[in-house]
């Protein structure tokens, strides 16, 4: 899905979409510096909120991983990415987003979700190369003992584009469709009856974001552990 240029349609690639990503990403930037900017032993409200959202989210990644070390290593990204998809969908809810051309969402532009499931897988296999080094890491997709283990690896490094494909794929079309449904709401009747189906997309995008971020755990800890006992 294309998105509209925001400052023409070719410059320097800057799109709508891109800029409103940019205004969310800088305001979770801004929240959690101020929340966490001054820790106290004798925590602040600001601080505990903050605190209590992250050890939960790490408590729930501790739970997929099952050990310490790689939640510790999956972590960053995970938490990233669950705050980042889930103020991104958000921000839809703001009058006037996708009615005017120049104010869209991120969720609506598929660019969007690709990029961040690019990221990813990208960010996974380089903590996997890093972690385990070149060799073992490149065996399990690169591997001469037999034809079968040969087209099993081939297998496997196709595996891991369709892997990235479905992820940003699965996330733009959940979204896309909460954005689409409230478009259509509001415009048949603007006052009320909308307001259930709001309540429905921040629990959408809710649920999209934490099974977002369960996927990137699961497949780190698949790539990692699968290539460890190569």
């Amino acid at each position: 899905m294309h998105a509209l240029g925001l400052i023409g349609e070719n410059f320097l690639g800057v799109t709508n979409t891109y800029v409103i990503a940019t205004v969310v990403a800088v305001l979770i930037f801004a929240a959690f510096s101020f929340g966490l900017k001054n820790k106290n032993l004798i925590p602040s409200r600001a601080q505990n909120f903050f605190e209590w959202i992250i050890e939960s989210i790490f408590a729930f990644i501790d739970s997929i991983t099952g050990k310490r070390e790689r939640t510790m290593e999956i972590f960053p990204l995970c938490a990233t990415i669950f705050f980042y998809v889930f103020c991104s969908n958000l921000i839809e809810l703001i009058p006037g987003l996708g009615v005017f051309p120049f104010l869209r969402s991120p969720s609506s532009d598929l660019m969007f979700t690709f990029s961040i499931a690019i990221f990813s897988m990208v960010y996974i296999h380089v903590k996997a190369l890093s972690k385990l080094g070149l060799f073992p890491y490149l065996g399990k997709y690169i591997n001469f003992k037999s034809p079968i283990h040969f087209f099993v690896g081939i297998l496997e490094a196709l595996g891991e584009f369709t892997r990235t494909f479905s992820l940003g794929l699965r996330l733009f079309g959940n979204l896309f469709a909460g954005e689409m449904l409230l478009m259509v709401v509001s415009s048949l009747i603007a006052f009320i009856v909308p307001l259930p189906f709001l309540a429905l997309e921040v629990l959408v995008g809710f649920i999209q974001a934490l099974i977002f971020s369960s996927l990137i755990a699961i497949f780190y800890v698949i790539t990692v552990e699968l290539e460890e006992h190569e």
